[in-house]
């Protein structure tokens, strides 16, 4: 899966098409007024439309803006026009947007990221909680979700020796979905207790063999926007990876969140 935002992208008029597939009023709308060229007449200058596509499929849009269906310029950012295509409904593929779209807001420097919504019990799966409700553009009552934006701070764990259990070793199933297979060692620090209240768990990183215990160092922590446990970085060679390498690597399991990656 990649992301891609709509004015930057090569082939536009392959992705406008694809948006006006949507079988979802506003999102029919949202076509039409990016090929009216209104778009940044009716939004912000700055207002970005993010897709997530997986090679010429796009499988959700959103737009990132300064003022959505609210006016009130004080309360920003948004997001808006989350959609995701029917056959790639069930598996929180919109969760990698809110996280993009999380992550833009965090860089530049807003401590919340908004959403107003009809939608009751949907983006708490997403990390969201009701705000209040206000008023839309047209008078009519809107519930406003927001998340706050979080700096953790891992100073006391990276770095950290640690020891334990490789209880999925790389090339087995997941327990409760056959089809996700580990490309890399899985398993858990004994005797440390994450959010979760099981012991902490841990991508080993630095071998290609299968083993059923790992010392290593903390080199990094990939912590779940929408879930109450994180996930270690554990290397057993003391190479430091680079964040991208490291995302990938852990890509099959953490797609199905939202998440940080700290080193």
């Amino acid at each position: 899966m990649n992301i891609i935002e709509y004015y930057s992208c090569k082939n536009k008029n392959h992705w406008l098409d694809e948006i006006g597939k949507s079988d979802w009023s506003a999102g029919k709308y949202l076509y039409k007024i990016i090929k009216d060229d209104r778009l940044k007449e009716l939004y912000p200058e700055d207002t970005k439309v993010l897709l997530l596509t997986e090679g010429e499929q796009l499988i959700s849009f959103c737009i990132y803006t300064m003022q959505d269906n609210i006016i009130a310029p004080s309360i920003k950012p948004w997001v808006g026009f989350v959609y995701t295509y029917p056959q790639f409904r069930g598996k929180r593929r919109v969760g990698k947007l809110l996280e993009y779209a999380y992550l833009l807001a965090k860089k530049e420097g807003y401590g919340y990221i908004h959403l107003s919504t009809d939608e009751i019990g949907l983006y708490e799966k997403y990390g969201f909680s009701f705000w209040k409700t206000m008023k839309d553009v047209n008078g009519k009552d809107t519930s406003v979700y927001r998340k706050e934006i979080l700096n953790q701070n891992y100073e006391s764990i990276i770095g950290k020796s640690v020891s334990g259990i490789i209880d999925r070793p790389i090339g087995s199933s997941h327990p409760n979905h056959s089809e996700m297979i580990y490309p890399v060692n899985y398993g858990y620090v004994k005797g440390i207790i994450a959010g979760d209240g099981e012991e902490q768990d841990v991508y080993v990183l630095g071998t290609t063999e299968k083993t059923e215990t790992f010392k290593g160092t903390v080199v990094g922590v990939y912590h779940r926007l929408n879930d109450s446990e994180d996930k270690w970085i554990v290397t057993t060679d003391g190479y430091v990876p680079d964040s991208e390498y490291i995302l990938k690597t852990i890509e099959f399991q953490e797609q199905y969140y939202m998440g940080e990656l700290y080193l």
